[in-house]
């Protein structure tokens, strides 16, 4: 890891406190956050798929997008990327490619997939599991971690109810 363990939790934190927002917003719960060495942290990307159509704007991509933006192709070298739920196959995929060292997450892909968002065969399609940043990926949980999952499935109930 790239950053101290206590300032990670407080920033996973903050983090998941935005994906609370998104979702009251209409968004889907998964936040990407980045963080360096010298104490820079990115603006929190959030998950755009629903709103723009683009497939790949996952949270964490938006992130590293956003960041390339403020700090130039090498900025992701190095930091470690957090992410409210574990980041799929393609995040872990782009994030290992442009070099970020550390993947945290606060909520784990089984417990996501158990909140509705199931995304786990992924993994086993391009053996995501062996790649060294998703081997040494560290659940980080913070005290309210599955509050925008819970949030996402109060406010969708209906939806969920009706397609069982």
């Amino acid at each position: 890891m790239t950053a101290d363990t206590a300032r990670l939790r407080t920033l996973m934190a903050d983090a998941v406190e935005v994906g609370v927002r998104h979702v009251e917003s209409g968004g889907i719960p998964f936040v990407g956050l980045l963080v360096a060495d010298d104490g820079w942290v990115s603006d929190p990307g959030v998950n755009l798929v629903r709103e723009t159509g683009d497939p790949t704007a996952h949270a964490e991509i938006t992130a590293m997008r956003d960041a390339v933006q403020a700090r130039g192709r090498s900025g992701l070298r190095g930091v470690t990327l957090l992410a409210t739920g574990e980041p799929c196959a393609l995040c872990y995929r782009v994030a290992a490619h442009h070099g970020i060292a550390a993947v945290c997450f606060a909520v784990s892909r089984d417990t996501a997939a158990e909140w509705g968002f199931d995304y786990r065969a992924g993994y086993a399609a391009d053996d995501t599991d062996r790649s060294p940043l998703a081997a040494t990926a560290q659940h980080l949980p913070v005290e309210r971690g599955l509050v925008p999952f819970t949030r996402y499935r109060d406010l969708h109930r209906s939806e969920h109810t009706t397609r069982s």
